[in-house]
């Protein structure tokens, strides 16, 4: 290599370092952003499962009532039948 073209080398090397520095500067931008919008997502998915925790509460509450109720109107048929014997 002679020292007419060290000049050249090191602007070259140079450019490349600069392109470089800001391709990774533009990969922790996109990697902040993924990581947020990972984040939002599982907050939503969260917030998903905790209204569907309270929805099926309170469906297991009106099917007790319900099998409550089947309960008592079978004991009802029951003693009717019983008393007809």
């Amino acid at each position: 290599m002679t020292e007419s073209n060290l000049p050249d080398r090191v602007t070259r090397l140079e450019t490349i370092a600069e392109v470089t520095l800001l391709a990774v500067q533009q990969l922790g931008i996109q990697q902040r952003e993924m990581q947020k919008a990972l984040t939002d997502s599982i907050q939503d998915l969260l917030g998903m499962m905790n209204e569907q925790r309270g929805d099926i509460a309170e469906m297991q509450s009106k099917i007790r009532g319900l099998q409550r109720e089947n309960r008592h109107i079978l004991d009802i048929l029951l003693n009717r039948q019983n008393l007809n014997v």
